[in-house]
């Protein structure tokens, strides 16, 4: 039901007009014969759209049009005016009126005609404030994400910039909001450059050499760099991912950045943790097809595999186990390379150049899309 303030200063024209709407339409007509009236209901009731005379005793249907914008914002307005009053007309477009209407002819014409109307100045407006809405809880979710988040559209326009972004860099959303150029990157850099979410956008494989971590899977980059802030160095894992429209079609992109400073710390003690245990540990990397890859290995590791070196560089997992314990631990690596945790595994055979030799694993992320593998001998060995 759209509820229709009628306010016309003839009674019988808002009879007629309440009974043609009522009659056509799925309307709620409430009359009024001022302006002055008008405004008092609007004080005490809200209504969908407004249909207003122009002239009549006291106020005017375009003073009342002035009062609902100012007071009373976007409510669709409609105005009747008498035959060769363009001047009116033109100044009701200018205060923002929705349509107006010329008073004469047909009375069921003109009444579906002005119903066809309101329905269409109806539905638009609920249709903006659903898009108001609809941005507001965006930009609200952005604002209480506890990361650092940015998003700009397609032509690198900033349209958002959070709270925790103003807290690490100084520089509040309403200086930043709008503008473009790479400016987002100026507070974490002092210049005008690419960052993360512009490689999304516009992919620079030269660019991409600055940042070794990157990572790409599907529609979002992840990457680690360093950033000075407040005086000092620190280390962000920063993400990028795009943002679509209803129809699926990208309408820009959105970065976050976790400061993970104290985490690499932590990740480097437990490194040299790793290099003095008495048992063997292999780490691997996640590279660019998502395969974890052997990189590195600690002086206990030697001649697991059969080998002298501490870890065959290179080698992917699926490539160190065999049987049918391979694709179980070979799918848990891979989990918790991307989402963390532990796993243990028991008697798990290795085979060690000629023979077999029987470890306990435990399984762990040393890093993002990392995972150590240590291999402690079982007790029978």
């Amino acid at each position: 039901m759209i509820s229709v303030l009628f306010v016309d200063d003839e009674p019988v024209l808002v009879d007629v007009g309440r009974l043609f709407l009522q009659r056509s339409g799925d309307f709620s007509v409430t009359g009024c014969f001022s302006a002055e009236e008008a405004v008092n209901l609007l004080q005490k009731h809200s209504y969908d759209v407004i249909i207003s005379d122009y002239q009549m005793p006291g106020m005017n249907g375009i003073d009342l049009l002035k009062i609902v914008r100012n007071e009373y914002g976007d409510i669709p307005f409609i105005l009747f005016t008498g035959r060769g009053r363009e001047d009116v007309a033109g100044e009701a477009v200018n205060m923002g009126v929705n349509f107006y209407v010329q008073k004469g002819g047909d009375p069921k014409l003109q009444f579906a005609d002005i119903g066809h109307k309101i329905e269409t100045a109806v539905e638009r407006r609920r249709a903006l404030l659903a898009i108001r809405e609809s941005e507001q809880r965006f930009y609200d979710i952005i604002n209480f994400l506890p990361d650092a988040t940015f998003a700009i559209n397609m032509e690198g326009d900033i349209i958002a910039w959070n709270r925790e972004i103003e807290r690490i860099t100084g520089t509040k959303a309403e200086k930043m909001i709008g503008r473009r150029g790479y400016t987002h990157s100026v507070p974490f850099y002092g210049k005008r450059r690419p960052m993360i979410i512009d490689l999304l956008l516009h992919p620079d494989p030269d660019f991409e050499r600055q940042y070794p971590s990157i990572q790409r899977e599907d529609s979002t980059i992840t990457a680690e760099g360093v950033l000075h802030l407040s005086d000092k160095d620190h280390v962000f894992l920063a993400r990028a991912s795009f943002l679509f429209e209803k129809a699926g079609k990208p309408a820009g992109a959105i970065e976050s950045l976790r400061d993970i400073t104290r985490q690499k710390a932590s990740e480097e003690k437990l490194r040299r943790i790793i290099t003095h245990l008495p048992v063997g540990v292999h780490i691997f990397r996640t590279d660019d097809q998502g395969q974890l890859i052997c990189y590195k290995g600690n002086p206990a590791s030697k001649n697991i595999f059969g080998s002298d070196r501490e870890c065959e560089a290179g080698i992917p997992i699926e490539y160190l186990f065999s049987g049918t314990d391979k694709e179980r631990i070979c799918s848990v690596c891979h989990n918790i390379a991307r989402e963390g945790g532990t796993k243990c595994f028991s008697e798990v055979q290795i085979i060690s150049g000629n023979t077999t030799k029987t470890y306990d694993l435990t399984v762990f992320q040393t890093g993002p899309g990392e995972v150590a593998i240590l291999f402690n001998p079982g007790e029978r060995q």
